[in-house]
This record gives structure tokens, C-alpha cells and sequence, in this order.
């Protein structure tokens, strides 16, 4: 009785086991990734009034970095 693998494993150790088993966990990576993006989408909205995120964050992407070039540049003009 001794050796059997569940007397020496916790009890809540033995209930939290087939919730991490690995198919398991693939099938909640997209949804955790979805959240984490517009998560991040979220912050990065929370910030873009400031124009230090202006300069160092939105100017340096790529496509519509213009965007927020052009909206420095109106600041400065204006002050």
C-alpha cells in the first residue's frame, strides 16, 4: 500500500494534475493570447496622449508611424 504513487503525491496536488496536462493547456493558449494582445492594445490607448509614448512608441511603427510624426510636429508649431 505504501508504494502506490498516490500516498505520497498531496491530495489538491492529485486534483490540479489533469487540469496542466499539456492538450489541455494548447487549447487555452489562443484565448490567453487573444486576451494578452488587446490587453496590450488597451495600454498602449492609455498612454498615447503622453508625447514622450508619441516620440519613443507610435512614431517608431512602421506603417502609421507618420501618424503621430505629423501630430508632434502640429504640438510644436503650435507652442
Amino acid at each position: 500500500m505504501l508504494l502506490n504513487s498516490f500516498v505520497t503525491v498531496a491530495p489538491w496536488i492529485r486534483t490540479l494534475r489533469p487540469a496542466l496536462h499539456p492538450k489541455r493547456i494548447a487549447n487555452y493558449s489562443t484565448s490567453i493570447a487573444t486576451w494578452g494582445a488587446f490587453a496590450g492594445i488597451a495600454a498602449l490607448f492609455f498612454i498615447e496622449p503622453t508625447s514622450l509614448a508619441r516620440r519613443d512608441i507610435f512614431t517608431n511603427i512602421p506603417v502609421v508611424g507618420g501618424f503621430w510624426q505629423k501630430k508632434l510636429d502640429a504640438m510644436e508649431l503650435k507652442d
